[in-house]
């Protein structure tokens, strides 16, 4: 098989749900023959930041015979950074209660903590419209595991597609969950979610991870997020992100999820987890964990 040096690029664009603007596909297409049906796609949360990142690694595991091809699929917004925090905060994030938005202070107000709530609409547009197209366009993805991979406020999408709709696809990659998003509301969604899960004929394979040092205390934050470094330091305390991980991966397990992998990697922080679990997350979505 023809190994290519560098990851395919497609782009085309789709309506948002919400009925104004569009947004940006991009398409890494597996190297060499592909077989008629059954190759996996891997849905990238946050395009714009970590498609060519998840493009590249699936290029090069995929060149070693043990890795299955794959196709990767990045969804964007092709804006400026600014207004990216934004679009992706009312497109990821469940509503937020106005006493946990104002305990944000200006990081609230950096990533549109108000505009959060469009994610139902943003899943069922996964599901929906985008994975209609990509089986048009890409007759090979027919019948292969849908796999959705989130970062942060991403993470927290993928845990909360999860959550609701435990059949959307055949696996979730959750990295670094945002699981304190509106004081940990999610968690109010494992009672139903047992019963969700019990229902199917088939389980997901679950990947949650996060840095071990997520929880470590900033000693500067960057300029220009409108954030102190008291206030950064009391954000990470109230986020827990390494214990909050491991405890939602317990809940799940507690709620019946068999096919689970949990992870905090050693020496990496809430930036550098993320290639990590493309990785790591992959292999164990496929299958190819041992």
């Amino acid at each position: 098989m023809q190994f290519s040096v560098r990851a395919s690029l497609e782009q085309f664009t789709l309506p948002h749900p919400s009925g104004e603007g569009r947004l940006t596909i991009s398409v890494a297409a597996p190297a060499g023959p592909l077989p008629e049906a059954g190759l996996p796609v891997l849905y990238v949360l946050d395009g714009d930041l970590l498609f060519g990142m998840a493009a590249e690694i699936g290029r090069a595991v995929s060149s070693v015979a043990a890795f299955p091809a794959h196709y990767v699929v990045g969804i964007g917004y092709d804006a400026a950074y600014a207004d990216v925090l934004k679009l992706r905060t009312a497109d990821l994030a469940p509503p937020i209660s106005a006493d946990a938005l104002a305990s944000l202070g200006g990081l609230g107000t950096a990533i549109g903590g108000a505009q959060g709530g469009g994610a139902d609409a943003f899943l069922a547009f996964l599901t929906g419209a985008l994975r209609a197209e990509i089986a048009a366009r890409y007759p090979q993805t027919t019948d292969g595991p849908q796999i959705l991979f989130g970062h942060s406020l991403g993470g927290l999408f993928a845990a909360r597609a999860l959550l609701i709709r435990p059949d959307s696809f055949s696996a979730f990659i959750a990295s670094s969950p945002s699981l304190w998003w509106s004081d940990f509301a999610i968690l109010d969604e494992l009672p139903a979610f047992g019963e969700r899960l019990a229902a199917l004929p088939r389980q997901p394979r679950v990947f949650v991870d996060v840095g071990a040092r997520e929880q470590e205390l900033p000693t500067s934050v960057p300029d220009g997020i409108g954030v102190t470094l008291d206030e950064a330091q009391a954000q990470i305390r109230a986020a827990r992100m390494v214990d909050a991980a491991r405890e939602f991966a317990v809940a799940l397990s507690d709620a019946g999820v068999t096919n689970l992998r949990h992870v905090a990697f050693a020496e990496d922080d809430h930036v550098s987890a993320a290639p990590a679990a493309i990785l790591h997350g992959m292999r164990f979505a496929l299958g190819r964990d041992r």
